[in-house]
C-alpha cells in the first residue's frame, strides 16, 4: 500500500487494505506525481470554400507557422478573429464558428505537433454531415470520424492522451435541491472536465468577463483550468475523493428522505395500527371461545352430503313413478278397447238371432211382395230379401267368453298397477318433503359457522403485528441520527489527506507562477503593479499602488494583461522547473481593443515577442485590428496584414 492510503487508513481507524479497497471502489486516484509538460505547436492551417450571399468569390487560404509570436491584421469583421477560431475548432473538436463562415468553408487541414509527434485534423464540411480524419504520427496513423460528436471525442481522447491531461470530477450543488431541503447539504451531481474544457486554456479572447482562466468562472471551470495546467499535485485525488464523499452522502440523504415518504406513504400512524391489533385481538379471544369453525364445517358438510343422497333418490323415485303412471295407463287402454269389441260381439250374436228368427213376406224398405223378387223360387233356407245362402253351422259365442276371461284378468292388472302408481307418487312425495327438511339442515349448519374463524383471526392479529413492527423499525430509521459510514470517513480523510499534500506541494510552485505573473504583467504595461498571489482555489490577489484588490476589481485592460500574463507564466515555470501541463500554445484575440492609445498595444506586441523568444517552443497566435501597430512590430514574415477594407480571406 502506497503512504497515501495508508495515512488515509489511520485517519478513518480501518486497516491499509480496507481503506485501498474502499479508494478504488469510488474511483480515487493517487496523483501525488508531478506532471511533465508538453508542447503542443501548430505547423499549417489551411482552408478553402466559396463565399456567398452579399460577399462571393472562391476561399484559398493558407498560412505555414511555427514557434514564436504570429500575427493577423485587418479591418473588424474581415475574418482575423475567424482564423484563431478554425485552429481552436480543429485542436478541440467542437465548432465555435459563426453560421456564414461554416457556411463558406468546406475543407479545413490543419497540421500541428505534440513534442515533435506531428498530427494532422482535416475536415470536409460539403457533406450531410461533417466528415474528417485525424493523421497521428511519422507512421501517419489515420482515425476517421463522421459528426460533430465523434469529430468532439477523437480529438478529446487524442489530446488527452498527448498532453498527459487526466478527467477532473468536480460537484455541482443543484440549485433546486438546495432550496427543497437541508441548506449546509444540497444535492447535486457530479461533473467531468475533459479536453472541451481545457481547451480554453489555449484561447484568450479580449471579453469583458470575470473569468482568470476560460470564458467564464462559473461551474468550477476557471478552478479546474488552473489546478489542472499549474500542475498541483494530489488535485485530482482531492477532487475524486470530494465528489465520491458528496456523491455518497447525498445517496445516505436519499435513503432517510425515501425512509420518510415511505412513513407518509403508509398512511396509518402508530397508534392506528396498535388500536387496530387491539380489536384483532378481542376477536381473536371470542372467536376461540364460541364453536369452532372444524365443528360447523363437519356439520355443514354431512347436511350437504344428506341433501345430495336424497336429491339423487328422489331423482330415481320420479323416474320409476313414471315409469308406473306409464303402464297403469297402457292397461286402462288395453282395458277399454277389450271391453269395446266384447260387446262388439255379444251385439253381433244378438242381432243374427233376432233377425234369422224373422219371416218377413215384403221389403222392409220398398214393400214390394217377396214372391216378385227374382230369387222368390229359392229354398226356405236362403233370405228371402236378399238371396244369400245360410250360413253352414251354429254361431260360436267361444271367442265372447275367451275375451270376457281376459277383460276379467286385465281388470286385475290395471287394479294392481294403479294401485301401484299411487304408491309411487306417495314416495315422490315423501321424498320431496325430506330434501326440503335436508335443505333447511344444511342452512342452519351455514348460519351456525362462526363469522370468522379462530385461525383467521389469529392471522390478522400476526399481520397487524408484522406491520406495528415495520412501522416502530421505519420510524426509527428515519429519526435516529445519521451516524457517518466508513465509507464516509475513508472518503473524508482521503479529501482531507489530499488536499493537505496539494497545499504542502503547491505553496512554492504557486509563489513562483505569482511572482512570474507579476513580473510579466508589469513588462506587458502593468507599472503600478506590486504583487500578485495567486491562489489554488482561483482568486488572483492583486497589490498596486499600495492597495490590495482583486482579479475582478481591476480594469478590463488590466484584466487582459493579467489574463496574457497568467497564461504566459504557467507554461514559462512549467518550462523552467519541469512541472506544468500548459501546452505552450496561446491564440490571443484583440489584445488591442482595450487600449486607448496604439502605444500600449505596440508594448505589448513587443513584449510578447520578446517573452517568444525567451522561451522556447512558446507559440502566440494573436489577431489585431491595430494594422500600423502590428506591422511595425511584427516581422513580415510572422504576419498576415489585409489591406484597408478588405477581408483576410
Amino acid at each position: 500500500m502506497s503512504d497515501f492510503v495508508q495515512a488515509v487508513a489511520r485517519k478513518a481507524g480501518i486497516s491499509d487494505e480496507q481503506a485501498g479497497e474502499i479508494l478504488a471502489r469510488h474511483g480515487v486516484r493517487e496523483s501525488g506525481i508531478l506532471p511533465k509538460p508538453h508542447r503542443l505547436l501548430v505547423r499549417r492551417i489551411a482552408f478553402t470554400g466559396e463565399k456567398t450571399g452579399k460577399s462571393t468569390g472562391a476561399v484559398d487560404f493558407s498560412w505555414d507557422l511555427g514557434p514564436g509570436l504570429w500575427c493577423v491584421t485587418a479591418d473588424n469583421l474581415r475574418g482575423k478573429s475567424t482564423i484563431l477560431e478554425i485552429i481552436w475548432w480543429l485542436l478541440r473538436g467542437s465548432d465555435a464558428l459563426q453560421a456564414d463562415v461554416r457556411h463558406w468553408i468546406h475543407q479545413i487541414s490543419l497540421d500541428a505537433e505534440v513534442d515533435e509527434e506531428p498530427f494532422t485534423v482535416y475536415v470536409d464540411t460539403t457533406g450531410d454531415q461533417l466528415t474528417g480524419t485525424l493523421t497521428v504520427g511519422t507512421q501517419r496513423h489515420i482515425t476517421p470520424f463522421t459528426g460533430e460528436p465523434e469529430f468532439s471525442s477523437v480529438m478529446g481522447a487524442f489530446m488527452m492522451d498527448r498532453l498527459g491531461l487526466e478527467f477532473l470530477r468536480g460537484w455541482r450543488k443543484d440549485n433546486a435541491a438546495q432550496a427543497e431541503n437541508d441548506a449546509e447539504s444540497p444535492d447535486g451531481q457530479v461533473i467531468v472536465t475533459s479536453w472541451p474544457a481545457f481547451s480554453h486554456a489555449l484561447l484568450c479572447r479580449n471579453r469583458e468577463n470575470d473569468a482568470l482562466l476560460g470564458e467564464t468562472s462559473g461551474g468550477g471551470t476557471m478552478q479546474s483550468l488552473l489546478q489542472m495546467f499549474v500542475g498541483l499535485p494530489w488535485t485530482t485525488t482531492r477532487r475524486d475523493a470530494g465528489a465520491a464523499l458528496n456523491l455518497l452522502q447525498q445517496s445516505t440523504r436519499g435513503e432517510r428522505r425515501r425512509a420518510q415518504q415511505d412513513l407518509q406513504a403508509r398512511g396509518a400512524s402508530l397508534e392506528q395500527l396498535e388500536n387496530q391489533l387491539a380489536r384483532a385481538r378481542e376477536s381473536a379471544a371470542q372467536a376461540e371461545a364460541g364453536p369452532s369453525l372444524e365443528a360447523a364445517a363437519d356439520a355443514v358438510e354431512q347436511a350437504a352430503a344428506r341433501l345430495a343422497e336424497l336429491t339423487a333418490r328422489h331423482a330415481d323415485l320420479v323416474q320409476e313413478m313414471h315409469q308406473t303412471q306409464q303402464a297403469e295407463e297402457e292397461l286402462h287402454e288395453t282395458l277399454v278397447l277389450d271391453q269395446a269389441r266384447l260387446r262388439d260381439l255379444r251385439e253381433t250374436s244378438v242381432a243374427q238371432r233376432f233377425f234369422g228368427a224373422l219371416k218377413p213376406t215384403c221389403c222392409p224398405r220398398c214393400s214390394t211382395s217377396l214372391d216378385q223378387l227374382p230369387h222368390a223360387e229359392l229354398s226356405e233356407q236362403h233370405c228371402r230379401i236378399c238371396g244369400s245362402e245360410p250360413p253352414e253351422g251354429p254361431v260360436d259365442s267361444s271367442a265372447a267368453d275367451d275375451l270376457a276371461a281376459s277383460i276379467e284378468t286385465l281388470k286385475q292388472a290395471h287394479q294392481k298397477a294403479k294401485k301401484a302408481a299411487q304408491q309411487a307418487v306417495s314416495a315422490v312425495t315423501a321424498s320431496e318433503t325430506k330434501i326440503t327438511e335436508a335443505r333447511t339442515a344444511l342452512s342452519v349448519a351455514q348460519t351456525a359457522m362462526p363469522a370468522e374463524s379462530a385461525l383467521r383471526v389469529h392471522l390478522e392479529v400476526a399481520r397487524l403485528e408484522g406491520a406495528l413492527e415495520e412501522r416502530r423499525a421505519a420510524e426509527r430509521r428515519a429519526q435516529q441520527p445519521r451516524a457517518k459510514s466508513t465509507e464516509e470517513a475513508v472518503l473524508e480523510a482521503a479529501a482531507k489527506e489530499a488536499d493537505k499534500r496539494t497545499k504542502a506541494a503547491s505553496a512554492a510552485l504557486l509563489g513562483e507562477v505569482s511572482a512570474e505573473i507579476c513580473r510579466l504583467a508589469i513588462r506587458l504595461g502593468m507599472k503600478e503593479l506590486q504583487q500578485i498571489k495567486l491562489q489554488a482555489n482561483g482568486p488572483l490577489n492583486v497589490t498596486k499602488g499600495d492597495s490590495r484588490t482583486t482579479f475582478t476589481a481591476v480594469t478590463p485592460g488590466e484584466q487582459l494583461r493579467l489574463r496574457i500574463a497568467t497564461l504566459l507564466a504557467l507554461l514559462r515555470v512549467g518550462q523552467s522547473s519541469g512541472v506544468g501541463r500548459h501546452p505552450g500554445l496561446l491564440l490571443l484575440d484583440s489584445a488591442g481593443a482595450q487600449e486607448t492609445i496604439d502605444v500600449d498595444l505596440a508594448e505589448v506586441l513587443s513584449q510578447l515577442k520578446s517573452i517568444c523568444e525567451e522561451t522556447p517552443g512558446l507559440q502566440v497566435i494573436t489577431a489585431t485590428a491595430k494594422r500600423d501597430v502590428a506591422t511595425h512590430v511584427i516581422p513580415a514574415d510572422r504576419l498576415i496584414a489585409a489591406a484597408p477594407g478588405e477581408p483576410v480571406w
